[in-house]
């Protein structure tokens, strides 16, 4: 397993930044880019069609773009030496503890995209993720090992069943399981001593989430910590979700409004 950071374009980093800036996009998603640049106008941007949103927004971040420069190089310097020199020699191990496979084969392509957007997207096919560039190194840190934690689950989930990699994007339920697991294989295991966690390591909803009495990292660590192996678990994570399917889903969309 091998990370590499360095800078994402501006290009790229506008495009995914507008995608949570659509009419349709739930208010919790929208309002991110706003609180982590104060200077955007939110209560504007509501008056505005989704066309002038769009070119609002582009003309402002690229003025933020050029004045963060030099912040961006620092934090890629930065991140890309606190990593080589804190985790990197101990991702194999962890992550092969956590999975229950061997890890040093898989994975050594990774590339940390260092941005504008406080939304952190990731590409589970060409191993990509964003990290904002105005993080702590403590979270760019426990940033990469949240991305990272979802490549190595899709890896050995498609060795397992064998699917669609579209199915392992928004909105599907794999995706959403994924977003679920990642809290428990973490808090749980080796990675958690890699870098200082978060509060919320999943989407912060999640936590106050129940389904049946239970909370929904409670269900989870039972079955992470009973599993015969990784596939046990995600065979007994995933019949849970489809079988709460509707529920978790109607519990998210009043969360995100």
């Amino acid at each position: 397993m091998h990370l590499i950071w360095q800078q994402k374009d501006f290009d790229s980093d506008i495009d995914f930044i507008l995608f949570h800036q659509r009419d349709n996009t739930p208010e919790w998603w929208r309002r991110q880019l706003f609180n982590a640049y104060p200077e955007l106008d939110y209560e504007y941007t509501k008056s505005l069609s989704e066309t002038n949103r769009f070119k609002y927004i582009t003309e402002q971040m690229r003025v933020q773009s050029q004045k963060r420069q030099n912040v961006i190089k620092k934090s890629i310097n930065t991140f890309q030496t606190n990593w080589d020199t804190i985790i990197a020699d101990k991702l194999n191990a962890a992550y092969g503890s956590a999975f229950d496979n061997d890890c040093t084969n898989i994975l050594n392509d990774m590339v940390a995209m260092v941005g504008l957007n406080p939304i952190c997207p990731r590409d589970i096919e060409h191993h990509c993720f964003d990290i904002y560039h105005y993080f702590e190194t403590k979270w760019a840190m426990a940033t990469a090992l949240h991305e990272i934690t979802h490549f190595a689950w899709f890896t050995f989930w498609q060795k397992h069943f064998h699917d669609d990699l579209s199915e392992y994007d928004a909105p599907h339920l794999k995706w959403l399981l994924s977003e679920i697991v990642v809290e428990t294989i973490i808090r749980n295991s080796d990675l958690v001593a890699l870098a200082e966690q978060p509060k919320y390591i999943a989407y912060s909803y999640f936590y106050n989430m129940t389904i049946n009495d239970e909370p929904i990292f409670d269900t989870m660590k039972r079955f992470y910590i009973e599993r015969k192996d990784i596939y046990d678990f995600m065979e007994r994570s995933y019949a849970w979700i489809k079988g709460n399917e509707s529920e978790l889903r109607a519990k998210i969309s009043e969360a995100e409004k």
